[in-house]
């Protein structure tokens, strides 16, 4: 029985008479109840969605399409009707109806249906925009229609980053894959309907089901892996290393030091520093520099704070500290970042 499912049966037991018993019932404390997951699944859980938009496409062959390569992006296409073909670090493959494919690196690829053409690149296409997020494409001959929904996702968190990084260059599940694809496929026709249906709400409704689709994608391919085959993902297996990157996460503004953290987490200094080092590829210090760093980059991007409220958010006790470690570790300073930004400059 799953952790939800059980809160919900303590929260209203019945009696015989199909009437509920009487309980002392306090709705906080249940709330405050968390479910219980794998540290891979409070990771996934974590992948949440900085912006997405999708792009309803009709295909008719004679066409071939070329995306470019979007940085820190995940691309995906899924296979509403007909096929597609696909072609990306010299493979090729053939997605047929609910077939589906994840770029997670968002590598440059190409795609076409069965007749030759020219690959067409994605600018060049008449896009129509329906929303900020959503748009669709009627694009190529008078010949076969194939139906495509298409789409990009940005995460910002850097654990998401580091996972997408050691991804391969695409990913596919197949309506063969089970029980993924059962998964997919429901998902698949509702994201079908929605997009037949264009109306309030629309857009929101898709990039919760894409992230879903997403996540979905990731699990089936992190099961699969041998445990000597997760890479950094490794450092999720350690309950105590976890836990000091959940504590630097969540407090990157407090003064941790070395001893500080192996204390919290119950373990000796130089065991401490031996075992984060080995997971995780950095000393706990370094680690924390480049969160705090990640986190100001965004406010940089993101926000019209100050340099000083931001060096102070992030522990550091002055503005010029603060813009010292930004460029030893990004390699601009704080206000190349900003004017960069501002100029329409990534």
């Amino acid at each position: 029985m799953s952790s939800a499912f059980r809160v919900y049966c303590s929260v209203a037991p019945y009696n015989r008479t199909g009437r509920p018993t009487d309980m002392e019932f306090d709705p906080n404390q249940r709330a405050d109840t968390p479910l219980e997951d794998s540290p891979l699944g409070k990771l996934l859980n974590n992948l949440h969605i900085a912006t997405a938009f999708c792009t309803d496409s009709q295909l008719s062959d004679p066409w071939a399409v070329d995306m470019p390569a979007i940085p820190h992006c995940l691309m995906f296409h899924l296979v509403l009707d007909g096929a597609a073909e696909f072609h990306f670090d010299d493979t090729s493959c053939v997605l047929q109806t609910n077939d589906f494919i994840l770029f997670p690196r968002g590598e440059g690829h190409q795609l076409n249906g069965q007749s030759p053409a020219p690959h067409v690149p994605l600018t060049s296409l008449p896009i129509q925009c329906v929303s900020e997020r959503f748009e669709t494409l009627d694009y190529g001959g008078h010949g076969e229609t194939s139906r495509l929904l298409c789409g990009a996702l940005f995460f910002t968190h850097p654990l998401a980053q580091k996972l997408l990084s050691g991804l391969p260059t695409a990913l596919v599940i197949r309506e063969s894959h089970r029980p993924t694809h059962t998964l997919v496929k429901h998902i698949s026709e509702l994201i079908r309907t929605e997009t037949q249906y264009v109306g309030l709400g629309t857009e929101a409704v898709l990039s919760r089901l894409a992230e879903i689709l997403i996540i979905a994608v990731l699990r089936e391919h992190l099961n699969s892996l041998e445990a000597g085959t997760l890479g950094w993902l490794s450092v999720l297996s350690d309950d105590r290393i976890a836990k000091a990157l959940q504590l630097i996460h969540n407090a990157p503004d407090q003064h941790w030091r070395l001893e500080s953290l192996a204390k919290e987490v119950g373990m000796s200094r130089t065991n401490f520093a031996q075992q984060f080092k080995q997971l995780v590829g950095n000393t706990p210090m370094d680690y924390l520099t480049e969160w705090r760093m990640s986190l100001a980059y965004s406010k940089l991007q993101f926000s019209n704070d100050t340099l000083l409220a931001i060096a102070l958010d992030l522990g550091y006790q002055s503005e010029s500290a603060f813009s010292r470690a930004f460029k030893k570790v990004i390699g601009k300073s704080p206000g190349e970042v900003r004017r960069g930004e501002q100029a329409g400059v990534s």
